[in-house]
């Protein structure tokens, strides 16, 4: 397959245009009908001893690679998964790799320069969304769309984020559940509710500052560090303009994104925050929460394993963040959404089928019910359904964060910083910004502006 240039230096607008068809992929006469997810481990290991194992009885060797440097302590999930389809599959083995986040962008990038991706990986959406459309990425539709039932067993929206057209690039490797962690103990001893709307959430603060509790740990060294702030946006219409904006028919200086940036000022100006907000970073605002020293902490999932470690883990909650009588649209808005997928590389697809059929059974079992019941017991969220119970008691952290993906609360299939892609940093300066008073709403919204023509978020017409 010819392949187009793919450029070294980070995307900056999204690849919004849907493709009317896949790219005509060599080998479909080798294509191998995949076992369903719900085959137990040995008849799928059976089942490949005559499928994809090499006439010469060695094991078929796939490379996935990861983002983290220490998977086997950072994604525990992922690295017992591996453990588990290589025990139940002798005839394959699955290579684990992995380097740090950024380092890990770059090399797949160069990699695709020089034609030597993994087999399988990780990539950030806007990336992996590029890499299709330059022809990188194996569409993997005929064999995951296909199984109705594997398709059926993932959560609403969760395949939807790597579709372009009627191909399917990737499967998102987590989902981003973004809010707000409260200590329900801090609450109770100052006679306080969980606040429900803006105003309740400013009360709260007030009575907690009086008392000597910091209302929110926050640490803006990191100008990552603002992930409720991105489902707060959404409720002041962030994907009302966000698609005029990237089409340069709209503009981030409108009323509804003031109404946002306003409201982080007020936030700022009602002292929710520690004093030396601008000089913590993300690790001491997350260690002055799960110590007791704050009464709420803006964070998602990922803390779930440390809370619960926490000596009153039975009094963490989670929390989806305030309702604004000022905002635009729905309200009850939570940020469940897919999060940077998987995918496997188009060259082994094309050029080995028997590693490309590995590949595809490896993901069946990742996301397949052993792989979910893995994920579960790592205290992880999966992107599929699982009916099993959460022991409250053991776990009370853990099966909070699970009834609140399980609530009635609708979700984005895409979270704002997935969708302006590698803009997302630039946004969530503007954030940091107005939280640090370094601008004020009009001056951060300008700021938006100015840049989204510097970088190229803003399509040329």
């Amino acid at each position: 397959m010819k392949r187009r240039i793919f450029t070294l230096i980070l995307c900056t607008s999204i690849f919004t245009a849907s493709l009317s068809g896949c790219a005509k992929e060599k080998n479909d006469n080798n294509h191998i009908t995949e076992p369903t997810a719900n085959e137990s481990s040995e008849s799928q290991g059976q089942a490949a001893q005559t499928t994809s194992q090499k006439e010469n009885g060695e094991k078929v060797k796939i490379i996935f690679s990861e983002h983290l440097a220490d998977i086997k302590s950072n994604a525990p999930q992922v690295y017992n998964i591996v453990q588990a389809f290589n025990a139940a599959n002798p005839d394959i083995e699955v290579v684990l790799e992995g380097q740090a986040s950024d380092e890990h962008t770059t090399q797949m990038k160069l990699a695709a320069q020089t034609n030597s991706l993994p087999d399988i990986f990780y990539l950030l959406s806007g990336d992996a969304k590029e890499m299709a459309d330059a022809g990188y990425l194996a569409d993997i539709s005929e064999d995951i769309l296909n199984d109705q039932e594997f398709v059926d067993s993932f959560l609403p929206g969760m395949l939807e984020s790597m579709k372009i057209g009627d191909c399917l690039y990737g499967i998102p490797a987590e989902m981003f559940v973004n809010g707000i962690w409260y200590n329900k103990a801090l609450f109770d001893q100052n006679n306080l509710s969980i606040p429900v709307t803006f105003d309740d959430m400013l009360n709260c603060a007030q009575v907690l500052k009086e008392n000597g509790i910091i209302p929110m740990a926050r640490g803006t060294k990191d100008v990552f560090s603002c992930w409720a702030t991105w489902t707060m946006h959404c409720r002041y219409g962030f994907y009302d303009h966000i698609d005029g904006i990237i089409n340069g028919t709209d503009k981030w200086n409108n009323p509804d994104y003031k109404k946002f940036y306003q409201m982080i000022e007020k936030m700022a100006k009602a002292e929710m925050f520690p004093e030396n907000m601008i000089t913590m970073g993300y690790d001491e605002a997350q260690q002055m929460f799960a110590s007791g020293q704050a009464a709420m902490f803006d964070s998602g999932v990922w803390d779930t394993a440390q809370f619960e470690q926490s000596d009153f883990a039975d009094s963490i909650g989670f929390w989806w963040g305030p309702q604004f009588s000022d905002g635009i649209g729905n309200q009850k808005i939570s940020m469940k959404a897919p999060s940077h997928p998987y995918c496997i590389s188009a060259k082994t697809k094309e050029e080995s089928p028997e590693k490309y059929e590995a590949c595809i059974r490896f993901l069946k079992f990742y996301y397949g019910k052993e792989g979910t019941q893995i994920i579960v017991d790592s205290n992880c969220v999966p992107v599929t359904k699982y009916d099993g119970e959460i022991d409250q008691e053991q776990f009370p952290v853990y099966a909070n964060i699970m009834a609140a993906i399980n609530d009635d609360w609708e979700s984005p299939l895409i979270c704002p910083n997935v969708y302006v892609g590698t803009f997302e940093t630039t946004y969530f300066e503007s954030i940091t910004g107005v939280l640090n008073g370094v601008y004020t709403p009009e001056e951060a919204m300008d700021f938006l502006d100015e840049q989204s023509e510097i970088q190229g978020l803003v399509k040329k017409q």
